[in-house]
Formats: C-alpha cells, structure tokens, sequence
C-alpha cells in the first residue's frame, strides 16, 4: 500500500492488536491516536458488559476421600445444609472425576461444580464457553463431560474436520494415536446428535456447528456449554453466554492454569 500510495495517510481501526509476526505494534505502523474508546468508557455507556477474572490453581493431588470432603465443603460455602445435602447426593460421578490425577479431569470437575452452584448455569439461563488448547484437548475434555449430567448439553466447535485421511498410516498397534482418538470422539460426538452412523453422520460438521450455536444462542439451559479452540471469540454475540472459562499455556510463561469469567 505505501509503495503504490507513497504520499497518503493511513487511517486503521483496530480493537486488536497486530499478529505476532508483524512485529510492529498498530501505533508504530499508523502513527500516533486519533481517537480511542476504552473498555471502561463502553462498559459505563452500556454497550458491553463488564468482565470479572478469576484466575483458578486445580488442586492436583486431590485423591483421598477427606480431601475430597474438604474440597467440597469449601467449594460450597455459604450454601444451606438442605443445598449441600442435595448437591453430594449428586456427587457420584464428581467424586470419581476428583480422585483421578488427569489435570483435564480436575478442571472438569471444577467446571461441574459452578454447572450446580452458580445461579446463571443452575438455573439454565446461562451457559458457559471452554477455550482449550488444542483439538486434542477439546475432544478429551467433551469425552469427559459427556459422561456426567451435561451429556447431550456440550458440544465441540473447532476447524477440526475429520476425514479418513487425516488417520491414514496411524494405525501403530500401540494403542490408538492422539489422530486417532481425536477422529474417533469427533465421529460419536456427530453420530449422537444426529442419531445416524457415524460414517454418514461424519459428513455434516457445518450443519452440526450451525445447529449448536443456534441452540447455545436461543436455549442456553439445553447447550449449556461450547468447547472452542480458536473459534467463536471474536464476532459471535451470545447474550446468555455468562462463563468463559480459559484453558491455555500463557504466551509469556509456561503456565497453564484454568480461569473463569
């Protein structure tokens, strides 16, 4: 653009920064601010809602029945004895989730528990969204809340497409690869929706995705929960979308720690 236009001025509007590759940051490559509207000022003009973080530290080394029960009663402070009471009468599966080393199972567990205690996902008037960090850990992580009481409530949405090619040579004898698990819960998540084959269900991933978003949208107590990976964070206007809980390595730092807002 500058060689082509040597002598005009370059104008952006940006509510993002520039991809890392650039290097450049938007003020070095366009010059100094015209005009800025901050998240403080759309907040206050009731164009957005405010957001509140929660960083969260999963306990990784939960495994014994009185961590458990200490676990429990700290998540559920200040709740009746007849809300409690209830609440571990449908611990069951919670309470396997806890006991297990896996970090994706601990951070479902957590996220199980808010599904039971926060008043907007209780009450199905809200749903939430888990960004995780890879395809790989999105399917694991369905695999997982599948099995508990948001079955049928979850859902995948990446550019993940899977096709037989993506598994062809995977086939190691050693147990299946991360392509193969991945293609496999990809396959059964579709076939469920559809109540159809998997080989005939595999072939409407854009249907599927349409269907879920719309159903995320209009009947947040039935799609209680959206796991993405790079997909529907910028652009995608839920209003009952009330939780984003974030599932990724840090850009700066080797953490990796689940958070809520």
């Amino acid at each position: 653009m500058k060689a082509i236009l040597p002598g005009a001025v370059f104008i952006g509007f940006t509510g993002t920064p520039l991809l890392k590759a650039d290097k450049k940051k938007s003020i070095e490559i366009f010059g100094r601010y015209i005009h800025t509207y901050k998240f403080d000022e759309a907040v206050k003009d009731g164009v957005v809602l405010d957001l509140r973080y929660e960083a969260r530290d999963i306990d990784q080394s939960i495994t014994s029945q009185a961590k458990i029960d200490q676990w429990f009663e700290a998540k559920t402070k200040g709740l009746t004895p007849l809300a409690k009471a209830q609440l571990k009468a449908r611990w069951g599966t919670m309470q396997k989730v806890l006991s297990s080393q896996s970090r994706l199972q601990k951070i479902a567990a957590d996220m199980l528990l808010d599904m039971e205690t926060r008043d907007r996902l209780r009450s199905g008037r809200g749903n939430a969204m888990l960004v995780a960090g890879s395809i790989f850990e999105a399917c694991r992580f369905y695999e997982l809340f599948a099995k508990t009481p948001l079955a049928g409530k979850c859902a995948i949405v990446t550019s993940y497409t899977p096709k037989a090619a993506n598994i062809k040579g995977e086939e190691t004898g050693d147990g299946a690869t991360d392509a193969l698990e991945k293609y496999a819960i990809y396959r059964q998540m579709l076939a469920d929706w559809f109540d159809e084959p998997p080989e005939v269900a595999v072939t409407r991933v854009e249907a599927f995705e349409k269907a879920v978003k719309k159903k995320f949208i209009d009947e947040p107590g039935q799609m209680k929960l959206l796991i993405v990976v790079d997909k529907l964070l910028t652009g995608f206007d839920a209003p009952p979308a009330t939780f984003l809980y974030i599932d990724k390595r840090c850009a700066t730092t080797a953490c990796s720690k689940p958070s809520a807002a």
